[in-house]
């Protein structure tokens, strides 16, 4: 008797041609050759590809602080920020994660400022010939007293002028030098010495001695981020000595690509690459911070960033682009804080 046909498989005789069908279609699958890949899903890009362009970063009207009293003024600064470490992010968190290579920028420094930075960056170390250190500018001309450690202290005194050479170091020079009270230039031509005989600043930061004369690498002595570029103008003027940096054809991209999209005085904006703060990372940046107050400069610590964040707001806009009001740094320094208006501006 022959045996039904199996309702699941209605094509064959019976169950007991399944295994000869499969082996069937098994041939014939194998002759027409392997099935094609299914498609494939495209690359995310990882952080080591990824190549997302410069990020230009454009400093105005800031008082950028050197510690927490002195402060460097940047009247303006522009240029690209790059990662000290090639291939990473810029953390703005870590002003020592990255550099300005400037395009263009011009700085300025009272006594105060500059009396940090000799003490601090360039004399900051154990042993230093130098310390004590006190700047003072006048119209034309830098007074500088302190103590001079060669065996013994010898307090001096001195007044300098300042021009820029040729390899856009400042040459400070002194017309007049007092060592423990006394004419220090005519004691010193009597002993048959310079100052570089008095002088050891093998373990200093951006400072060479050329016979009685200082020669100060600016870019060395500057406060993180570092700042690389030309200089191309020194000048001592009302109180203050103002550095003027060389236009580079790059900075044409702040005139289109780079320019902020406010009228605001007083800012820090990054724009393009990509940029690291906090918790977020940003790419195709663009984050604009600016003073709570724009009747005066814009008081800035980078160290204590997160604070001065903390006590302002932000905004995302519809771009996607971060708009962030933070108050004054001597404000957060007294407990200030700035709440956001109703209306966004």
């Amino acid at each position: 008797m022959p045996r039904p046909s199996c309702p699941s498989c209605p094509s064959c005789p019976s169950c007991s041609s399944r295994p000869l069908a499969l082996l069937a279609a098994f041939l014939v699958v194998g002759a027409a050759g392997p099935a094609a890949p299914p498609p494939a899903t495209p690359d995310i890009p990882s952080e080591a590809s990824d190549a997302a362009g410069p990020l230009w970063m454009e400093m105005r009207d800031v008082r950028l602080h050197v510690d927490a009293s002195a402060v460097m003024r940047v009247v303006e600064l522009r240029g690209e920020a790059v990662p000290v470490t090639p291939g990473a992010v810029v953390v703005l968190d870590d002003p020592r994660s990255f550099a300005v290579q400037a395009s263009a920028g011009q700085l300025a420094l009272d006594g105060d400022a500059l009396s940090a930075l000799m003490n601090e960056v360039v004399f900051g170390y154990r042993g230093a010939p130098i310390r004590s250190l006190k700047v003072r500018i006048g119209d034309s001309t830098l007074v500088q007293s302190g103590v001079l450690h060669k065996g013994v202290d010898l307090p001096f005194r001195m007044v300098t002028t300042v021009a820029l050479t040729a390899d856009g170091r400042i040459r400070v020079h002194p017309t007049s030098m007092q060592l423990l009270g006394v004419d220090g230039k005519r004691l010193m031509r009597a002993l048959g010495l310079h100052l570089e005989n008095l002088l050891d600043v093998r373990g200093a930061r951006g400072v060479a001695v050329d016979g009685d004369d200082l020669l100060l690498d600016p870019l060395q002595m500057m406060p993180p981020p570092a700042v690389r570029g030309a200089v191309a103008a020194v000048r001592v003027d009302h109180g203050l000595m103002q550095l003027d940096f060389a236009r580079t054809t790059a900075d044409s991209v702040f005139d289109t690509v780079a320019r902020p999209d406010t009228g605001v005085r007083n800012f820090v904006h990054f724009r393009g690459g990509r940029l690291r703060f906090g918790r977020l990372e940003m790419r195709d940046t663009d984050l604009l911070i600016t003073d709570a107050n724009d009747a005066d400069p814009f008081d800035l610590y980078l160290a204590h960033y997160a604070e001065q964040l903390s006590a302002g707001y932000s905004r995302t806009m519809p771009n996607a682009a971060l708009r962030v009001v933070m108050p004054d740094w001597r404000a957060i320094a007294q407990g200030g804080t700035v709440a956001p208006p109703l209306v966004g501006r």
